[in-house]
């Protein structure tokens, strides 16, 4: 019993000396780089390197916080892509502290998947993707469709996605623009700087970018019948 409560106090003694580790060189590396904000910082098992989150990027930094490592940390031993792995993680803790209140969300009758999906209200595969939605929809696919206006803000196609998240009808705007309809410039307190701004954090550099519940993206369209069978594999293994 005693030893027990040794080895307990070992450990808990152990863990308050980590975090004071992580604390100095937290604050050390906010003093090297101050325009840096760090949004978590932790040990990396077993590499002697600390992994920082920045705005979505993952940085890599010696103990000593003299080095910095920007780049894909790959275990050898497992042939894993630990900085994919991790950026899976972080973006599936991102997909479910999301509101759906902002986003212009397709329902099938029967959900069994759901997929969030950064459209440009112009690109031709997102309107491609759009013109099968039925598609989507009969095979239990729930579209949350979120703003990516790929010229920016204050582009044209950021006014697009403007003009559709501020119609009284979001769903049918979205509909006709993707059609090719002009709409009639609208304009109101809306999500589309922000969702793109979630979207630049998430990795998204092209549209349609389509995110899995597991935190997994897929770059690009992908047929209804097969992103359905992807999802159903994704959803067995995670």
């Amino acid at each position: 019993m005693l030893k027990q409560y040794f080895i307990s106090l070992a450990l808990l003694w152990g863990g308050f000396a980590h975090a004071a580790e992580i604390d100095k060189l937290k604050q050390q590396l906010e003093k090297s780089l101050p325009e840096v904000k760090i949004d978590s910082l932790q040990e990396v098992d077993n590499t002697g390197l600390y992994e920082a989150v920045v705005n979505g990027e993952i940085i890599y930094f010696s103990a000593d916080g003299r080095y910095a490592l920007q780049g894909e940390l790959v275990s050898l031993e497992s042939r894993t892509n630990l900085t994919e792995q991790r950026k899976v993680s972080l973006r599936k803790d991102m997909l479910n502290t999301l509101d759906e209140k902002d986003m212009i969300i397709f329902e099938p009758e029967k959900p069994e998947h759901t997929l969030t999906v950064f459209t440009d209200i112009d690109c031709v595969y997102c309107r491609k993707m759009h013109s099968e939605i039925e598609q989507y929809k009969e095979q239990g696919i729930r579209i949350r469709y979120m703003a990516y206006p790929r010229g920016g803000i204050d582009s044209e196609s950021y006014d697009d996605a403007v003009t559709v998240w501020c119609a009284d009808d979001r769903h049918e705007a979205m509909t006709r623009a993707k059609q090719g309809e002009e709409l009639a410039a609208l304009t109101c307190d809306n999500p589309v700087k922000a969702e793109f701004n979630i979207g630049r954090k998430m990795g998204v550099q092209g549209t349609p970018a389509l995110f899995m519940e597991s935190g997994q993206m897929l770059p690009g369209y992908v047929p209804a019948e097969r992103l359905r069978q992807i999802l159903d594999q994704n959803s067995g293994q995670s």
